[in-house]
């Protein structure tokens, strides 16, 4: 289980996180959802140990992220918005050099069972900087998940995708989340709809944390664009 209690991040006087309470469990797919500035990312990044947080405890597993880090970290997997990618490299080295970091014995084993689950055997031989941006996203998610990582958190991994594209990364998100926990932050709201909770943030709190089919019920549209627009604006009033 991933806990997340009590936290909060200031940057100076900004406060990018008020608060925070969140409980994650095996077998959900959860997506973080909220404007711009919402506080997101950071979240996502003091989840890895990217960023310390301010006040509040991150548990992962059993884990403190400060008190136990390598440990917690092991068990995380984190595919940023923006590429972590060196383009002159070509995929199979790039694999081998991050499973070289994780200290993965069977490295050829594991860059094998990533790529196929990521779609990319085709690919292994070729330059980084020669693939689409589909692809692209794709080896960066093999990357994440050599280790096999039990919570996976992908920050916008659609963006700027085709909708096949869109659909195999979405259709990977619901496969790997039955024996592990996923957490999706995304601006496309089709991402949010194959999970089956919806956490929201706005101006740094939880606003709304239930599921997929509560979360739409906001909506007498009962559609996700429209639950989100109604949220937001109540947001906001309440400031």
């Amino acid at each position: 289980m991933i806990k997340i209690e009590n936290i909060s991040k200031n940057f100076g006087k900004k406060v990018a996180l008020n608060n925070v309470n969140l409980r994650f469990k095996k077998g959900e797919i959860i997506a973080l959802i909220g404007e711009n500035g919402a506080g997101k990312s950071t979240l996502m990044r003091i989840m890895c140990g990217y960023l310390p947080q301010t006040i509040g405890k991150v548990s992962i597993f059993g884990n403190d992220i400060n008190d136990h880090r390598i440990k917690a970290l092991s068990y995380i997997g984190y595919v940023p918005e923006l590429s972590v990618l060196y383009s002159e490299m070509y995929v199979y080295d790039f694999l081998l050099w991050i499973a070289g970091i994780w200290n993965i014995n069977d490295k050829k084993e594991a860059i094998i069972s990533a790529a196929k689950q990521m779609q990319i055997i085709d690919v292994l031989g070729e330059r980084i900087e020669n693939l689409s941006k589909g692809y692209k996203k794709r080896v960066e998610i093999a990357s994440a998940i050599l280790h096999k990582p039990k919570f996976l958190i992908l920050d916008e991994p659609t963006d700027g995708l085709d909708p096949n594209q869109k659909h195999d990364i979405r259709t990977f998100m619901k496969k790997y989340a039955k024996e592990n926990i996923v957490l999706v932050s995304t601006h496309v709201l089709e991402d949010a709809d194959i999970a089956n909770r919806v956490v929201m943030l706005s101006q740094g709190k939880v606003i709304n944390d239930t599921s997929i089919k509560e979360f739409k019920k906001v909506s007498c549209k009962n559609n996700l664009s429209e639950a989100f627009r109604i949220l937001s604006a109540n947001a906001k009033d309440k400031k």
